[in-house]
This record gives C-alpha cells, structure tokens and sequence, in this order.
C-alpha cells in the first residue's frame, strides 16, 4: 500500500535524519531485542526489592488489597470451585476475606493475576512480578520509540527517567491497575504511529486492539480512544479516509465495550456526575501540575519543546518518525482530554500515570530537537543528546531519590504471632482501622491459604454501615457494652485496634478503645507493636483475646454491601 506523508508544511525545515531514522542505514522499526527487555525486568525487580514492595502489606492505596484479592478468588476458583456457582462461591470467599469486588473494574488485570498464580506460588510476590512485567513491555516499548529518532543512549536514558519517575516507582511495587494501562497505552501509541505514517489497516487493527486492553484493564483507558481524535486534530484530517480507523474503532468496541458497560453498571451511582465547566477548569490544572512535578521542571520543559517541535513538525525527524511523535502527543492530548471531561467524580494522580512515558519520549525529542540546532557533527549531537538524558535520570535520583524502602504496617507480624500459635486458622479476627489497614489486615491473612479458612472481620462492616463511599455512615452499636456482647455473640476470638491518629475519628474507634481499657475481664492484650518508622511497623497495632464466647452457634455477621454480584471493597 502507498506510503501515506505528513500534510505538507511549507514552513518546515528540511528533515534531517537522526540515528534510528530511515536515512541513518538502520531498520527504522526493529523492536530492542529480548536482552534489553531482560535488562529492564532485572532492574524493575531490582527497583521494587529497594522499595520494600515484597516486604509491605497490600495497604499502600486503599484499591490495592482489593485487586490483588480479586486475582486470589480467581485462582481459587479455577483451582477449587468450577463447576460450582461462581456468585455463590465469590461470597463464601467474601465472608472470610470481606476485601474483593469482581467486576467493578474491567477484568483484564485480575484475570492476569488469577492466571499467574496458578502456577502456585506465593499470591503477594506473584502479584509484583506481573507487575514488574508490565512495567517492562511499557519501558521497553519506549525504549524503541526513542531509539528509532534518537540514539540508544538517548533512548535508555529516557527508560531511566520513567522508572524513577516517583509515581511509577510507586506504583510498580504496588498492586494497582495503573502501569498495566500505561503499558497497553503504549503499545498502542507505536501502532497508532505507524498507521499514521502507513495508513495500513493491520497497523490500525492492532492499535484497536491495544487499545481495548488498555479499557478491559481500567476505564480510564478510554484515553488511548481518544488519542486517534486528538491525531485528527493536530491536523490529520486525511486519517478520517483511511478504513482501518473505523475497523481499529470497531475492535476497539466489540473487545472493551461490554466489560466497560458492565463496570459502569456495577459502579456507585453517586460516583459519577456529568462534569461542570468550573470541575473541568480544576481538573486540567490538578493533572497539569500533577504531571509537572512528576516530570520535574528541567524534563516539563524538554517535553514542552519536543510536543512543540512535533505538533509543528520542525522536529528533525524524518517522515515516518515525525507520524511516531505526534501520535505520542495525541497520547497526550487524549490521556488529559478524558481525565478532564469524564463523568467519574474522584481525581487522583496516579490516574494519569499513563501519559508520563509519552511525555518522557516528548522530552527526549525535545533534547534531540534542541542538540541538533547546535553547529557540530552528526555522532557528537548525537552523544551529546544521550549524555544529556543520562544526567537528567542521575539527577533525578541525587536531587529527589525515588527508591526509599516502604517500611511494612505492621499487620503481617501481628498475623504471624497468631500463625505460629496456631491460633488463626478457623479462628475469627477483627480489625478496627483505616480503609487500607483493613484491607492490609484482610489481604495477608487471605494468601496464606490456611485451612480451614479464618474469617476476618472489619471494623468498617461489623461495627458501623455506610456506602461504597463512605457516605451515610452509621453506627450500628451505641455503647462499649453494646460492642462487647455483638462480638462474643459473633464468636469474634481476636480484636486488632490500630491506634494511629486518623482512625480516632472513625465513628466507632472511642467505642471500641473505651472497651479494651475497661474490661479487661472479658479482654486480654497479648501483643502490642509500637511505630519504629525506619523498620516499621508503621502503625501501632495492639492484639486483643477475646476471653469468651455467647453460647451457641455464632451470631450472622452483619457486613454491608454484600447483595451479589458486587462485593463491598
């Protein structure tokens, strides 16, 4: 099929062709090879040991015990329950380990999780290392992206910048969704890239289907959808002529459209709202900063210079890479376009992770851009481009180190007291803290697989009611005493309490303080673990014996959401 240019532009200067370029004698396409994907995995592993992510609890975000939960009732069913009724399964899974929600996000990460534990290793570290593989297919692919207009140097720079970008250090040792889109994202930037230059429909089909990946991942993967309109808008109108943009768009539809339906149709209601123009206004500017100092001022800049150079096409590219970088900036465009306009309610940085490696490639174009304005020959500009890159990810980690250890909660060690007295299996345990210290307490006692199961019960559920939210909260006792005679009636045989300063104003917490400290004939303290915040624990956890038990059967549990198929996370 007929090579399809640029637009023309009259203005522009003539192309020049950097190292990786048609005109440099090299494949302008050729994928690094699976030694430097090899390379990325080792030092992503490396990265996340130094981050004390397989030391932590699952309670860094108050999602993450839940994603990594989903992904255990996934393999305990294939391994244990088919046949049987998935919904019924899910809540006898629930009513041990109250943290899971399938299907309130599209279930492409859970269903990668579920797979990866198969194989029977541990659940936690199992988790991390598909995490570490995602973190590599999106490193490497921006590895290929700078190499084909720029050198390898430039290119491993670029990678060196992007993993220690704080919030993907963060999040590729944290169980969330977020760099499994930012990696499909980009994927499905290369192929948006080379459609735009070749206009050939395999090119179009496989961007669509990356980027239905990217939607059955999270639905904020509707940005990469939207990266072929911002394309159009940059002043490829000729695209709208080409049938492989309404087969990638059909793809993308038949593969995404029912699992983001379905996500949608399980969500809270009163999470979502159409957007006002002052919401909008707040929001553009909340991502533009957040984004800005992710970057830092000196990449922010280089990244404005490339996104420049690439939307006026005076980037020194030829015409096959110059389709790359405005595809790249489409990325952009469209990551910013629907965090800004969509109707979910909640802002939160890490939902644009996505467009940070298409802006760290921006920014080496803008190194590339500005090097090749400089009267020196070819291999120095070159060079010096790459070495600019290279400084630029080491004074990342001198000026803001990324790479400080996350020092464990705390609930891991109160959870191994109790397992190596063999007094949790089959044993009832409440945990009265925060959103994410139950869902850490929960989490670490769901994948040590113990038999038979034990049944953790959180404060949030027991003790109170609310929304998915948190909204229209009640109490469901009103007095220690009241409390004390619930959780013996519920045969409840040990109480967590967190003692840390936010959870004093959880509606419940006085109650169940004022009960420790008053009946100390009914409740023993056996364990009490004190913030070190250097090793950890981070939170003051205390242990408490239940000494008794209401006669007969244990009293129904009272956890709320729980109707099926949706699980109250």
């Amino acid at each position: 099929m007929e090579t399809l240019p640029l637009m023309p532009d009259r203005t522009a200067p003539p192309v020049l062709p950097p190292p990786g370029s048609a005109g440099s004698g090299r494949r302008s396409w050729t994928a690094p090879s699976a030694a430097s994907a090899a390379l990325i995995f080792g030092v992503v592993l490396g990265l996340q040991y130094l981050t004390g992510a397989y030391a932590s609890e699952r309670g860094l975000h108050s999602d993450e015990a839940a994603h990594l939960l989903n992904g255990v009732l996934l393999r305990d069913y294939v391994r244990d329950g088919l046949g049987q009724d998935p919904v019924a399964f899910a809540q006898t899974f629930y009513s041990h380990y109250p943290k899971i929600a399938p299907l309130v996000w599209p279930p492409l990460f859970h269903v990668m999780l579920g797979v990866a534990m198969l194989a029977g290793w541990p659940p936690g570290p199992t988790a991390l290392v598909v995490l570490a593989l995602c973190t590599t297919w999106m490193a490497w692919r921006l590895l290929a992206i700078v190499t084909a207009f720029s050198s390898r140097t430039t290119a491993a720079g670029a990678v060196a910048l992007l993993l220690t970008t704080p919030s993907v250090a963060e999040l590729t040792g944290a169980v969330m969704i977020d760099i499994l889109v930012a990696a499909t994202a980009m994927e499905a930037v290369w192929w948006l890239g080379r459609f735009a230059h070749s206009g050939r429909t395999r090119d179009a089909v496989i961007f669509g289907v990356m980027a239905a990946l990217a939607c059955a991942a999270k639905g904020n993967g509707l940005s990469v959808v939207l990266a072929p309109m911002v394309l159009v808008a940059l002043g490829r109108a000729d695209l709208l002529r080409r049938p492989g943009l309404y087969v990638a768009a059909a793809v993308t539809v038949v593969l995404a459209g029912p699992w983001l339906g379905l996500a949608l149709w399980l969500g809270e209601p009163a999470d979502f709202a159409a957007a006002t123009p002052a919401m909008m206004v707040q929001r553009a500017g909340f991502y533009v900063a957040y984004l800005w100092n992710q970057l830092g001022l000196v990449v922010a800049l280089l990244a404005g210079v490339g996104l420049v150079a690439a939307v006026t096409r005076r980037a020194p590219l030829s015409h096959e890479h110059a389709a790359m970088a405005q595809a790249l900036v489409a990325l952009v465009g469209g990551a910013l376009l629907f965090h800004i306009i969509n109707p979910h309610l909640v802002s939160d940085g890490r939902y644009i992770t996505l467009a940070l490696p298409p802006l760290i490639a921006l920014a080496a174009l803008g190194v590339t851009t500005a090097v090749y304005a400089v009267g020196a020959p070819p291999a120095r500009r070159t060079a010096l481009a790459g070495a600019v890159m290279v400084a630029l990810a080491a004074g990342r980690v001198v000026a803001s180190p990324p790479l400080e250890a996350q020092p464990p909660l705390g609930y891991g060690a109160v959870m191994t007291f109790l397992d190596d007295r063999q007094t949790l299996a089959g044993h009832r345990v409440l945990i009265v803290s925060n959103e994410r210290g139950e869902g850490a307490g929960v989490a670490d006692v769901a994948v040590r697989g113990l038999h038979p199961a034990p049944t953790v019960l959180r404060g949030s559920k027991v003790l109170a009611t609310d929304d998915w939210m948190g909204r229209n909260f009640r109490l469901r006792y009103e007095t220690p005493e009241a409390v004390l005679a619930a959780l013996e009636a519920m045969h409840v045989d040990y109480l967590v309490l967190d003692s840390a300063p936010d959870t004093h104003a959880l509606g419940y917490w006085p109650l169940v303080h004022t009960l420790v400290t008053t009946r100390g004939d009914r409740i023993e303290k056996i364990l009490e673990r004190p913030v070190d915040a250097v090793t950890g624990p981070l939170r003051p956890l205390t242990l408490y014996r239940l000494k008794f038990r209401a006669p007969g059967p244990p009293a129904p549990v009272g956890m709320t959401p729980s109707p099926p198929p949706v699980f109250g996370n």
